[in-house]
């Protein structure tokens, strides 16, 4: 099951939620149906190295410990 985030049309609330295929999920906060789908902050970086911004990414995106808030490759979100 992937997991998706979703921002809520009536109250604002932001939320992630694992999703089948055969479901439509309910804003935890309200109850709404009426779901925004969010895109991603994270993704792999290229292979072969730094990120864009010269960085090393985060040891996250290969498995490992989040570096935490300023990460580089969360876009200094964590």
């Amino acid at each position: 099951m992937p997991i998706y985030a979703y921002a809520c049309a009536d109250c604002a609330h932001e939320f992630e939620t694992l999703v089948r295929s055969d479901e439509t999920p309910a804003c935890p906060a309200c109850g709404s149906a009426r779901l925004e789908r969010q895109l991603s902050l994270i993704a792999k970086p290229a292979a072969g190295g730094p990120s864009a911004a010269g960085e090393a990414a985060c040891p996250a995106m290969s498995g490992g410990t989040p570096c935490g808030s300023g990460c580089p490759a969360l876009g200094g979100m964590t």
